[in-house]
């Protein structure tokens, strides 16, 4: 269940990029004070829903750019055009297409690509993570000190998300071998997910960013929760993946000083 669904999408991605990601980040915008969007992201994201919207038309779909509204109801997708704009903008290679499934409030497919790094990630519920057709699995035993993760973003701004990062890697660093900020979620999680990383916390509402690296990561065996330790739901302002519980826990402790 669920394959037709993540070769449709993923053959879809590939048509999009190819017409339209093939090029230079053409007509950037300003979206926010500190954030871009491009004519790229424009229209792979409307190059997607059209083709989900026919070929799943009862199916709803939440996007970053255009239906960041939508209310997950029944199937759902949701759609991260362009994860990593900022970053595609200034000639980096790191940035990546996402999407996921949910169906009935369960994520249940999700897949991640990365264009100019020629990696494939995709997850399907119960039948694991793949990178470029190969199951993986988190990384195995790194004790902490020699342990890998990776945090979202910084905010500009002295919100209560903002500050907890501040606190939290101040707290982490010290701790574990190696801090990273790859300005991407779905590099931060696929990269979890294949054993590249040990850990990585996104801290968003936007789940458009989360879910579908969320999938990937929980199919490839990691602790997969909210900032508190608990079960995730749609509406909570980020999650935590990690490849052990030992981590895990320094990971929880480290978001709530």
């Amino acid at each position: 269940m669920y394959f037709e669904e993540k070769d449709f999408i993923i053959s879809e991605i590939n048509k999009a990029l190819k017409l339209y990601c093939d090029k230079t980040a053409e007509a950037v915008e300003q979206k926010s004070e500190f954030d871009l969007v491009t004519e790229i992201d424009k229209n792979i994201e409307a190059y997607l829903i059209k083709a989900i919207n026919a070929k799943y038309p009862a199916d709803n779909i939440l996007s970053e750019e255009t239906l960041y509204d939508a209310e997950i109801i029944g199937r759902t997708w949701t759609l991260d055009p362009i994860d990593g704009t900022c970053n595609m903008a200034h000639g980096m290679r790191i940035f990546g297409v996402q999407c996921c499934l949910i169906d009935n409030g369960e994520l249940s497919m999700s897949v991640v690509l990365l264009p100019r790094l020629a990696e494939e990630y995709y997850a399907i519920r119960g039948h694991g993570t793949y990178f470029n057709g190969v199951k993986q699995h988190v990384s195995n035993g790194n004790s902490i000190n020699n342990s890998i993760i990776s945090t979202g973003d910084f905010s500009h701004r002295a919100t209560a998300l903002g500050l907890q990062q501040y606190k939290a890697v101040g707290y982490l660093y010290p701790r574990v071998s190696k801090i990273r900020t790859f300005g991407a979620a779905c590099v931060d999680f696929a990269y979890m997910a294949s054993g590249k990383t040990d850990a990585t916390v996104i801290l968003t509402t936007n789940l458009w960013d989360l879910l579908p690296g969320m999938l990937l990561c929980s199919e490839a065996g990691a602790i997969v929760t909210n900032t508190k330790n608990e079960k995730f739901r749609f509406g909570d302002a980020g999650a935590v993946a990690s490849a052990n519980p030992e981590l895990h826990s320094l990971m929880i402790t480290a978001l709530n000083l």
